[in-house]
């Protein structure tokens, strides 16, 4: 207890007086040091132990709870575990109030053996933060494994199964909507090399969280909303490996990221596709998808735009600027794109988008997209000429001679185009597919199924015109003299997936659009095996696998003669035909519902052909007016469709497609063979309208039947390219 006279405090009513000597001063002025001694480490504990408490306090905070006992909820699935909920709006109101940034961290551990090489990547990142601009406890969401050395204020919640980087934008989301304004700032990061060790994840994680983390990010200027080291355009907007700072005032107007697995979006978006955005590519396309968005980025140069080719070494000299910062053509990537692209292809995918996911077209003067398109449309890349663009169209086009007939825009330009841009000269796929082609002077092809014949007579033709002999007898599996052309059907006589044919010389002919198989990676690994492929979705998957080297896109699924054509088809005009609709494929129950309630009652003739024999087929596409076929509605996430419109477009029936991701040469689709595409729902609407337009005497010709016909010139295609 500390005496009142220590403190020079007198009692109130003192009854007796003491005499005081020398001595007595001197003992009680030694007493006072001891006593205020004691006091003044007294106050310094008290008062270390509040900060410490209140440190505890702030930088437990998360977005959503706060950091007490961990438990699990009862309403969450067994393999997610919480923090328990403990003061949210307290820990809220004070990184507010300090105006600091709070970063959102998305960690992903997949085993016990990952632990000292991810803690070096977390390490890393971590070690970037500026504790005068940034909590230096980040909120992390721990996938996977647990990090033991994480400590438990920074983790708001670990998930062991199932989690993606939704749950932490979610969380992210979560915490700008409840804090919109435009002063406070959000930064995305997460582990980029934890599931795929490589130098080139290394380079990129660090170029983008340099730059996510810079002050120029943290005091962005008003006219920017999202800043990061780059933005890019092409082929979707986006941030190239998606680290990122935001304002919440922006990000509160996003959709909510658990709306793809809640599958609250179109079901395009629900599948995988690099080129739109979709699947697991939306997350990196989350940030920059609204029409309100302002991006800004870091770096000057003009030699990196996006994926993994020359991206910066660290530390970069930051020069922020509103974003894009080039034009168009430079972000186009034929090396590395996963599609061809135009400006009107991407302004129409960009618009449809905003209609789709926030049902609103109106821009603002300040889009960027308005000079970035505008400049681009004078400029279109030359290369990509052909490609359609995204404006619906109901009346097929007439073709125009001038082009149809010229070599620019035919059959045979389209497979130059395919060929030029999965293995241009000097590609390692071009010198891999040169590597197989000189390995033999002769070659047989067994395509495993009669459906195939026609296809064979394509592929053969085309290696023969190389300079290839075709054997006819089987050969035998211990000589290796002849180059195998098959495909996963195939009974083949020496099969990829036994190990001492695994280096046979073979062209694998792949028939899937919308899929790689094991064989595929089996033909990747032999150096004497190459892949020909018709579908662009393939090829954006090979090159997410590393497999680009291997695999060359012909549109071999083109047919030089309908398998329906048994002889010279004789064309009754469109308008007399009796049948209106024929729909080709298998009908669910979903589309039979469309397919009746929308077309029967105007069009009772209206065929589905997919129990019908091959003559029965071709006595139908002989008397119909429109052939409409769907992609089992996988919708545009989906390759293929060569082989359905090469085969029916010849019986003169007007093709409506839905829409498929393999775009080079579309718009000669379009106009030359006179094919109408459409997305899922508007399938049978737009086959409805062509029957009317039909009806009228509109469409009274088949020019286009003139140009399937003239087809691909398989003899000379390879020797065109191949030098």
């Amino acid at each position: 207890m500390y005496h009142h006279h220590c403190l020079g405090i007198r009692r109130a009513n003192p009854t007796k007086k003491k005499h005081v000597t020398t001595n007595d001063l001197i003992s009680h002025r030694d007493q006072c040091k001891g006593q205020k001694a004691i006091f003044t480490l007294s106050l310094v504990a008290i008062f270390t132990l509040w900060v410490w408490q209140f440190h505890k306090m702030i930088f437990s905070f998360n977005s959503n709870q706060s950091l007490g006992r961990a438990e699990v909820e009862p309403n969450e699935p067994p393999r997610r575990i919480r923090a328990g909920e403990d003061n949210v709006a307290k820990y809220r109101a004070a990184i507010i109030h300090a105006n600091k940034i709070l970063v959102f961290y998305n960690l992903f551990v997949a085993g016990t053996e990952d632990e000292e090489r991810v803690q070096d990547i977390v390490n890393e990142q971590l070690a970037v933060l500026d504790p005068q601009l940034h909590y230096i406890n980040a909120s992390i969401t721990s996938l996977g494994h647990p990090l033991p050395s994480i400590p438990d204020q920074m983790t708001r919640e670990h998930i062991v199964e199932g989690g993606d980087e939704g749950e932490t934008l979610h969380a992210l989301w979560n915490y700008c909507r409840s804090n919109n304004n435009h002063d406070t700032k959000v930064i995305y990061l997460h582990s980029k090399g934890s599931f795929h060790p490589s130098e080139q994840n290394d380079k990129l994680r660090r170029f983008l969280t340099e730059g996510a983390l810079s002050g120029e990010c943290a005091h962005l200027p008003d006219t920017c909303n999202v800043c990061s080291s780059r933005m890019s355009p092409l082929p979707h907007p986006h941030t190239p490996g998606n680290m990122w700072l935001a304002r919440c005032d922006y990000v509160a107007k996003l959709v909510d990221p658990f709306a793809l697995k809640e599958k609250k979006l179109p079901k395009q978006y629900l599948h995988d596709n690099a080129c739109h955005g979709y699947g697991r590519f939306f997350f990196e396309h989350w940030v920059h998808s609204h029409p309100s968005v302002s991006p800004c980025d870091l770096y000057a140069g003009n030699e990196y735009t996006w994926a993994y080719e020359h991206v910066p070494r660290v530390p970069f000299r930051k020069n922020l600027q509103r974003a894009p910062r080039f034009e168009f053509n430079h972000y186009v990537q034929m090396d590395s794109s996963l599609c061809p692209l135009t400006h009107d292809a991407v302004l129409g995918r960009q618009v449809k988008d905003y209609k789709t996911i926030y049902n609103s077209v109106a821009l603002a003067d300040s889009w960027w997209g308005w000079n970035f398109f505008t400049r681009a449309s004078s400029h279109p890349p030359p290369s990509n000429k052909r490609i359609i663009t995204n404006k619906r169209r109901t009346v097929p086009r007439s073709p125009s001679a001038s082009f149809c007939y010229s070599e620019e825009g035919s059959l045979h330009q389209i497979a130059l185009d395919m060929i030029q841009h999965s293995s241009r000269p000097g590609s390692p796929s071009y010198e891999k597919l040169k590597h197989v082609l000189n390995l033999n002077q002769q070659f047989y092809i067994n395509l495993g199924s009669p459906i195939f014949h026609r296809n064979e007579v394509s592929i053969s033709t085309m290696l023969q015109g190389y300079g290839l002999n075709q054997t006819v007898g089987r050969p035998s599996s211990h000589i290796i003299t002849t180059t195998l052309v098959e495909t996963k059907l195939t009974d083949s006589v020496c099969r990829i997936s036994e190990y001492e044919c695994r280096d046979y010389p073979r062209i694998l002919i792949q028939i899937d659009h919308d899929k790689l198989g094991h064989e595929v990676e089996l033909c990747h690994s032999s150096s004497n095996c190459i892949i020909v492929d018709s579908s662009i979705h393939n090829l954006a998957t090979a090159v997410e696998k590393g497999w680009t080297q291997s695999l060359v896109l012909l549109p071999v699924m083109i047919q030089s003669v309908s398998r329906l054509e048994s002889q010279e088809l004789k064309l009754e005009p469109l308008q007399t035909r009796s049948h209106s609709i024929v729909y080709l494929d298998r009908i669910d129950d979903t589309p039979k519902a469309l397919l009746w309630t929308n077309n029967t009652n105007q069009h009772p003739e209206t065929f589905n052909l997919s129990e019908m024999q091959l003559r029965d087929m071709t006595n139908v596409y002989r008397n119909t007016k429109v052939c409409v076929a769907s992609r089992r509605y996988y919708t545009s996430s989906v390759g293929g469709g060569y082989k359905h419109l090469s085969e029916l477009a010849r019986f003169g029936c007007i093709p409506v497609f839905e829409t498929f991701s393999d775009s080079i040469g579309t718009s000669s689709f379009e106009h030359c063979g006179r094919v109408i595409f459409s997305n899922e729902e508007e399938l049978l609407k737009r086959a409805t309208d062509v029957v009317g337009v039909i009806n009228h005497g509109l469409i009274n010709d088949f020019t286009h039947v003139d140009w399937w016909k003239k087809g691909v010139n398989w003899g000379q295609l390879l020797l065109h390219f191949i030098v």
